[in-house]
């Protein structure tokens, strides 16, 4: 075997780099995102201060429309542009899930409601639809429904008591989301609980039996009102939330008056998407 040599190739001369030019400019270019995030903020993270009115929340995901809190339902608020607005529950085992204790027999196929449910065996149901000819919905935990929406949305959930509040808020503020985060709730100890987070809390109680002015004391900053009263709460200093809203014309006349937005449990009906579908 020969013990030549394989001449190499001729090595080009190599290109001159300036290092200290091009590390200015990383730091300048770098600098020049800071400035912009800093004036901007983080425009994937939709918070409540962004919406413009009139805005939308689809009760328990839009009940009227898909299997009630569902990831099917949360999945296609996003999707159109309208607020998740699930009833949050805690099971038995302690898991705060996504699911109307009320309505949980019919809807989740559970003679016994929640009752005595692991979560285990709450995600092996399915969610009867509304609509037949439909399919059924898979069921969520709270966790479930935060990791899903996180930085896109707007969650309006409904927090009944005390003993759901604890865990739902510190998976809100586990999440990052307070700011992206509406809590509905008709208990004064979770708005309480809710302000002292930095979270929105939304009196959905009787508003003719509490004055504006306790409603504030209690940590509400919002308040839900029947469409025709909806106009006369706007002086209040609470931001305006309005329900059975009929349709489109109303919201906007609504809007117009300084409603926020509507809740329903259809929102196609309230607010046409603009959202164009295949």
């Amino acid at each position: 075997m020969s013990e030549d040599r394989i001449p190499m190739p001729e090595q080009p001369e190599p290109k001159k780099f300036n290092a200290p030019l091009w590390a200015g400019a990383v730091v300048v270019v770098g600098l020049i995102i800071v400035l912009l995030v800093n004036v901007f903020g983080d425009k994937d993270t939709l918070n409540v201060d962004d919406l413009n009115p009139p805005a939308v929340a689809a009760l328990d995901g839009g009940s009227e429309v898909y299997p009630p809190n569902s990831e099917l339902a949360f999945t296609e608020n996003v999707k159109f542009g309208y607020l998740p607005a699930p009833t949050l529950t805690t099971l038995d085992d302690g898991t705060v899930v996504a699911a109307d204790p009320e309505t949980a027999a019919e809807t989740l196929g559970l003679p016994d409601g929640l009752g005595g449910l692991t979560v285990d065996e709450f995600e092996d149901r399915t969610i009867k639809p509304p609509r037949e000819g439909t399919e059924p919905g898979t069921p969520m935990t709270w966790q479930q429904v935060l990791d899903a929406v996180a930085g896109s949305t707007v969650v309006v959930p409904l927090i009944p008591d005390t003993a759901t509040a604890e865990p739902a808020l510190a998976a809100i503020a586990k999440a990052d989301m307070a700011a992206s985060t509406i809590v509905r709730t008709a208990d004064a100890e979770v708005a309480r609980a809710a302000a002292d987070a930095g979270i929105a809390a939304m009196f959905v109680g009787d508003p003719t039996a509490t004055a504006e002015k306790e409603l504030a004391d209690q940590g509400y900053t919002m308040v839900a009102v029947d469409a025709a009263d909806a106009g006369d709460w706007t002086d209040s200093g609470l931001g305006v939330w309005a329900t059975g809203v009929a349709d489109k014309k109303q919201l906007d006349d609504l809007a117009s008056q300084g409603v926020i937005g509507a809740l329903a449990t259809n929102p196609y009906a309230v607010l046409p998407s603009t959202v164009k579908t295949n």
